[in-house]
C-alpha cells in the first residue's frame, strides 16, 4: 500500500513538473497572443473594418515598443540568499524610474494616436488590461 502511494505521488510530481514547464498553456507565441488581443478588442469595441485595420496596426506597434522597454530594463530577481549592495539597489531604483518614465512616454504618445480611433473609455480599458497582465506576470 505504501509503495502504491509513493508511486502515485511520484507520478503526480512528475506530471506537475512537466505541465509547469509549458511556456504558454494555450500554445501561443507572442505574435499570436497580440493577434488574439487585437481580435478581442476589435470585437469588444465594435470597430468597423477600417477602424479595425488602423487599430490593429497601431496596437501592434504600441505593444512592440512596450516590449522593447521591458526588455531594455529587465533584471532578473536575485536569489533570496543574495544581498545586494547599496550601489546595486540604487541602480535598480534609478532604472525603475527610467523604465516608468519610458512607459509613461509611450502610453501618452499612443493615447493621442488611439484617440483618433477609440473613445477614452476604450483606451482606458486597454491600459487597465495591460496593467492587469503586468501584475499577473509579476506573480
Amino acid at each position: 500500500m505504501k509503495r502504491m502511494v509513493f508511486i502515485m505521488m511520484a507520478l503526480m510530481l512528475t506530471l506537475g513538473t512537466v505541465s509547469a514547464q509549458q511556456p504558454n498553456p494555450k500554445g501561443q507565441n507572442g505574435k499570436e497572443r497580440i493577434e488574439q488581443q487585437v481580435r478581442q478588442y476589435t470585437a469588444a469595441f465594435s470597430l468597423n473594418e477600417e477602424q479595425a485595420q488602423q487599430f490593429g496596426a497601431l496596437y501592434k506597434e504600441y505593444n512592440k515598443k512596450m516590449r522593447a522597454i521591458h526588455d531594455l530594463y529587465y533584471q532578473p530577481r536575485p536569489a533570496e540568499a543574495v544581498t545586494l549592495t547599496d550601489e546595486q539597489i540604487e541602480q535598480r531604483i534609478l532604472d525603475n524610474f527610467a523604465q516608468s518614465r519610458a512607459i509613461l512616454d509611450v502610453r501618452e504618445q499612443y493615447y493621442h494616436q488611439f484617440r483618433k480611433i477609440l473613445t477614452p473609455t476604450q483606451i482606458n480599458r486597454i491600459f487597465e488590461d495591460e496593467k492587469a497582465r503586468r501584475a499577473q506576470m509579476r506573480r
